[in-house]
């Protein structure tokens, strides 16, 4: 396609081209004038990749003018610094200058190498390509989005867990791990809940801060409970269930890690995996609270007082108990006698 239009590089998009492979350049906005292709403007790093990205891109998007943009991250190749390639042509933009701009797109990337574009990106509208449009492009494809350093950190620190798993139950023992200090509002419902004033909390990170706060604690039913599971944000929550159990009524202290899937950032998921281990510690230890049964659930769907108590008194081990094989008497048992069954006729055989 980019023998079609026959528009090439200028000398001096080609010597910046060079330049911007060393890594000194983060973003960088490419517009053909006059059937070349020319540097339009670009800006050099001053945070992370993730932090400059909306900041830096979304200004370069004009309604009606296309263009390509090459983006720098932060992560490295064999070639050098990854980047991200991208195409904007807004729909309203002439139908023309879309062509145009389609068939040159493969003579930019030779000319800036294509052993340094990491991904590609095709855009119409602004929420095609900002950062949460990355991220969706990215959970859409094999490959993991890039990591910023702290995420980098965090990645090394669950690679560093030991997880034990026990039966039925699963409980995860971690050698490493975040700590955020409780905020003093979610140190006085942990002291609620062991005295039995309140029998639910809602946590959630302060990831400014890093610190963890409470959101609430709501008298909280066991049919209310689904209720309280955010859509689109993580929490912790502690919740008191009670039940009857083989004719008992029984208490049980059921710790909820809520992750919404991917509508969350990768820094969120990364985060609450890390500090989950070292809250549930400080809540076992420091306030004495037993906690029956530890569940991670993507939704409140399905969160019904059934599946609670399945959870909470697993079948198998359930039924183990009940139908267990009564013990022999003790000492040397001697041979087994064997039992005719009655005739025909009802006589003995």
């Amino acid at each position: 396609m980019s023998h079609q239009t026959g528009i090439h590089a200028t000398s001096e998009l080609k010597e910046f081209l060079a330049r911007a492979r060393g890594g000194s350049i983060r973003i960088m906005k490419i517009v053909i004038r006059n059937e070349e292709l020319v540097l339009g403007s670009y800006r050099e790093p001053e945070q992370s990749w993730d932090k400059d990205y909306d900041h830096f891109l979304l200004p370069l998007l004009i309604a009606q003018e296309p263009c390509y943009i090459l983006y720098r991250l932060d992560s490295q190749n064999a070639h050098g610094y990854e980047w991200i390639f991208i195409a904007w042509s807004p729909d309203q933009s002439p139908v023309r200058q879309k062509m145009v701009y389609a068939a040159t797109r493969a003579t930019l990337k030779k000319e800036f190498g294509g052993g340094h574009i990491k991904d590609e990106m095709f855009g119409t509208v602004e929420d095609d390509l900002c950062f949460q449009g990355y991220l969706r492009h990215m959970s859409s494809c094999s490959s993991p989005a890039p990591l910023t350093v702290a995420e980098q950190e965090l990645q090394q620190i669950k690679v560093n867990e030991v997880t034990m798993e026990f039966g039925l139950d699963k409980r995860a023992q971690t050698l490493q791990g975040l700590a955020f200090p409780l905020q003093e509002e979610a140190k006085q419902a942990l002291r609620h809940l062991k005295q039995k004033r309140i029998n639910y909390i809602q946590l959630r990170l302060d990831v400014e801060k890093e610190t963890i706060e409470l959101v609430h604690t709501n008298p909280t039913e066991t049919h209310e409970l689904p209720y309280r599971i955010p859509t689109d944000s993580p929490r912790y929550h502690l919740f008191i269930f009670k039940h009857s159990h083989q004719g008992q009524l029984q208490e049980a202290l059921v710790f909820i890690y809520s992750m919404p899937g991917y509508s969350c950032s990768i820094k969120e998921r990364m985060l609450y995996s890390s500090c989950k281990n070292r809250l549930l510690d400080e809540v076992e230890r420091d306030y004495q609270l037993e906690v029956t049964k530890k569940m991670e659930i993507d939704s409140g769907d399905g969160l019904t007082e059934d599946f609670l108590y399945e959870e909470v008194h697993p079948m198998e081990h359930t039924l183990k108990q009940a139908f267990a094989k009564p013990r022999g008497p003790g000492g040397k048992r001697g041979n087994k006698r064997l039992i005719k069954g009655a005739g025909e006729n009802g006589e003995d055989s």
